[in-house]
């Protein structure tokens, strides 16, 4: 083999074998001293490693220069985590033996840099061309009549992502043009972007981040507000519509006349945001006094209750009382832990709200930044409703019983010879103000004075 590294002066009486015998016999413990006056190595050496030249590996071969690969001779009792890697003798390239994990460093050489950068472009081609292959065939376009009033409420504000008309593609849920957040939490977003998938009417576009799909099961979406979308929604006939015409035809209608289409999604949409503007309240609440709230369903369905007769801004003040009792209830010892002291919040709201209501008082609080107003919110009480503010300082359940029903929906269930002649009325309350549905089997009725749902079954008596 051709000599790749000058010997030191010292060794150059040494043959290939006896150097190799020297640096086998230190490492498996000889004193150097009696290594070096065995083979007359002079005395000035200091260090015996140093004069000892480079390992040349027999196996190892640069594959871009063809070269062989050398390594610097460790010290003994140096673990194989910490041993200098192969080196080829003319360029940079290295080569890291397998550590205890099977585990390879990467190496950094121009070279590998660039076979790198080829290994990305090309393993990105094929997923692009996979993307495609999934979901480069829209589907029919829906059409605009089909919409309900929460998915044009949602797609207008999609559309609302700063990029305006110059482009034709709706910018991700996660992309930095936007201001808004769609919804409170993660999941409630991705479940809102979900269901306009799945009806067709938003369809992906194939310039997305590829890592908003799961390359493992076939470009499934992974992360619904990492996608990049494309509106598909016809206004009219069968082509699809621009963004810019489908912006300007739900701003129209949702800023126009109330619909008594829309009083059922209006009535849900309304206790929905309070309710998740309460509970994002409530974790933001514990968080600060190290709590795991838990106790979520729970609190769901008294935030439910109290929303029929305070408002967002009233429960804001219900929840503070409840996570300090709940924190002094902690730290007194009086708890059974954390978790437990959490567990009350949800019935020291209630607690107080009864009392409230029974003294007649009420207190409000002011709103908290860590709990922002979300787009759909802005658009419902601003566009819609035309009533900013109003989903926080009013009660939801007051709110549409003494004015969003006699403002907008009164006259039409009046009107209406239908609901007249069947003559429904709530079983609780009474009221007729109620939406009925039904198929084969069960008829289901909500109020929406005191929002109980009711279902009755049919049932056939045989003759005898």
């Amino acid at each position: 083999m051709p000599q790749y590294f000058q010997r030191a002066e010292e060794i150059r009486h040494l043959s290939d074998e006896q150097i190799e015998q020297i640096y086998q016999r230190y490492l498996d413990g000889e004193k150097t001293a009696e290594l070096m006056a065995e083979f007359q190595i002079p005395s000035t050496v200091r260090s015996l490693l140093k004069v000892l030249p480079p390992i040349i590996s027999p196996d190892l071969t640069c594959p871009y220069c063809a070269l062989p690969m050398w390594v610097r001779r460790h010290a003994r009792g140096t673990s194989a985590l910490l041993r200098s890697p192969y080196k080829c003798v003319r360029c940079e390239h290295l080569y890291s033996a397998p550590g205890a994990n099977s585990r390879r460093t990467t190496c950094s050489c121009k070279q590998c840099f660039m076979v790198h950068q080829q290994q990305v472009a090309a393993r990105a081609a094929r997923d692009r061309l996979e993307l495609e292959a999934r979901y480069g065939a829209l589907c029919p376009a829906v059409p605009y009549a089909n919409l309900g009033f929460v998915q044009k409420l949602t797609l207008l504000a999609l559309l609302d992502d700063g990029y305006g008309v110059n482009v034709e593609w709706v910018a991700p849920l996660n992309a930095p043009s936007r201001e808004e957040l769609l919804a409170l939490t993660h999941e409630a977003r991705e479940e809102l972007l979900k269901r306009l998938h799945e009806a067709g009417v938003l369809a992906v576009s194939t310039d997305s981040d590829i890592k908003a799909f799961d390359r493992t099961e076939g470009c499934c979406i992974r992360e619904y507000s990492a996608v990049r979308w494309l509106p598909n929604v016809m206004l009219d006939g069968t082509v699809r519509s621009t963004r810019e015409s489908l912006y300007l035809a739900l701003y129209q209608e949702l800023s126009g006349n109330v619909k008594e289409a829309w009083k059922s999604e209006i009535y849900s949409l309304i206790f929905s945001l309070a309710r998740e503007d309460s509970i994002q309240y409530i974790r933001v609440l514990a968080s600060e006094v190290d709590f795991a709230f838990t106790a979520e369903a729970r609190a769901e369905e008294v935030v439910g209750q109290l929303l029929q007769d305070f408002s967002v801004s009233q429960l804001y003040y219900f929840a503070r009382l409840a996570v300090r009792n709940a924190a002094h209830f902690y730290a007194t010892g009086n708890s059974n832990g954390r978790s437990h002291a959490s567990n009350t919040i949800p019935r020291n709201m209630l607690g107080t709200a009864q009392d409230a209501l029974a003294r007649n008082w009420r207190k409000n609080a002011h709103r908290d930044p860590r709990v922002p107003q979300t787009a759909l919110y802005r658009l419902l009480y601003d566009v819609v409703l035309k009533d900013s503010g109003a989903g926080f300082s009013k009660s939801p359940g007051m709110y549409w019983r003494d004015e969003l029903v006699p403002q907008f929906f009164c006259a039409a269930a009046f009107d209406s010879d239908l609901l007249g002649h069947l003559r429904l009325f709530c079983r609780e309350c009474d009221s007729s103000n109620i939406d009925a549905s039904m198929n084969k089997q069960i008829l289901q009725t909500m109020c929406y004075d005191c929002a109980t749902v009711s279902k009755f079954r049919a049932y056939e008596e045989l003759p005898d």
